[in-house]
Order: C-alpha cells, then structure tokens, then sequence
C-alpha cells in the first residue's frame, strides 16, 4: 500500500498516484456530488471524471444515513481504519477472489478523529443496476443471474460477506458481465460456506421483495 498526501487530505493506493491526479480528485471532493437516484441505484453520492493514465473512475462520498445524518451528514468517528480503507481493501480481496468488481484505485479521507472519506474505482462502462435491468430487459436475466450465482458463491466460499448485498448493488454492462458494489459493510463470516450463502439469499429475497422487483429475482442465488 502506498500512502501519500495532498494539503490536508490522505490517500491510500497500490501505486503512487501523480499530482495532477491527486489535484484533480480533490477539486472532486470539494464539489457538490450528485445523489442516487434511489435507494436501488446505491445509497451513497457519486462523482464521474476522466483522469489521466488511469481513465473514467467513480467517486463514491461517504454519507451517514438514518437519523445521525440530520445533524452530521459527512463525518464519522475513526477507531482504527477509516470505512474507505476497509472498503477498499475488502474490493481487492474479492477481486483476487475472481469476483467482479470495478477496480480500486486510490482511498482517500481528510480529518484525523473526526474524517470525512472517498473511494475511487474505475467506471464500469454501458452498465446499469440488475434492479433497472430486471424491468427493463428481463430476457437478459437467466444468463445474469447464473454469473452473480457464481460471483456470489465465491464469496461465500472465502467467507466474505457482503452484508448489503441486493439488485442495486449489481452493476451489468452490456456484455452480460456482472460486477458487485458497495463492500463498505463487508465483513468475514466465521461459519461454513452453507450458513453464509443461506444468509446471502434471505437478505436478497427480503430485498426483492421490499422493493416489489419481478419475482424472476427471488431465485437469483440458487443453486
């Protein structure tokens, strides 16, 4: 891990980051970021820009939700790693897994007890979320949901979850190919790989059905 720092922010990468890049991002971090445009398309504000050498990435803010957000939107309290480093540390794990996932490329947080933070991954480009792919094109969903099963899987396997996990956190481009998001609350499971993906499905189901999707999901990771 490389780490550097730019004014008053600190960044986190697997290589040194230029400059211009550094310079760049902050300008980013200081801009008023867009938010989703539901629950289903990601809880967390993004920003997109072009960066030199590295090309499209997404800018993911960090935001508290529930009722802490109305008095402390941006903040939170660092007791060890900051939530941007975990993050970006679980994305890498899972890709050396063989999971999809747009790459990480840098972390960054600025604050020392009090922070606020970001995470910077490459864009997927042509994607949308399974969730928006479920009404608007359901003959792509056998294909789609057999490689999130195996995504997902593999997950399980290794004892990583994700426990945030539902079609708004799905990204498919369109080759079909499956990418999964939003690892900020993931976390390693201490049971056998069974008790997890039972886990993974009972979360996916009640998630599908909070948000009335096309029952096509609900069997979305089984066997």
């Amino acid at each position: 891990m490389v780490h550097q720092t730019f004014g008053a922010y600190h960044f986190g990468a697997s290589r040194r980051l230029s400059k211009e890049t550094l310079s760049a991002l902050v300008s980013v971090f200081q801009e008023k970021e867009s938010d989703p445009a539901s629950p289903l398309e990601g809880r967390r504000p993004v920003s997109r820009l072009y960066l030199p050498q590295i090309g499209p990435v997404v800018v993911k803010h960090y935001r508290r939700g529930g009722w802490v957000a109305r008095i402390n939107p941006k903040y939170y309290l660092r007791t060890g790693k900051t939530r941007c480093q975990v993050e970006f540390e679980q994305m890498a794990r899972a890709g050396r897994l063989g999971v999809n996932v747009p790459e990480p490329v840098t972390f960054a947080f600025k604050g020392r007890f009090l922070y606020q933070g970001w995470l910077i991954t490459r864009e997927i480009a042509n994607q949308q979320t399974l969730a928006r792919l479920s009404l608007q094109a359901p003959g792509r969903l056998p294909a789609v949901q057999a490689s999130l099963g195996r995504q997902v899987s593999k997950l399980a396997a290794d004892g990583l979850w994700h426990v945030d996990l539902h079609p708004g956190n799905v990204l498919v481009d369109d080759r079909d190919r499956v990418f999964l998001v939003d690892f900020d609350k993931t976390r390693t499971f201490r049971g056998v790989k069974q008790q997890l993906l039972d886990k993974y499905r009972r979360r996916w189901r009640r998630a599908v059905k909070k948000h009335k999707l096309p029952k096509e999901l609900m069997t979305a990771l089984d066997d």
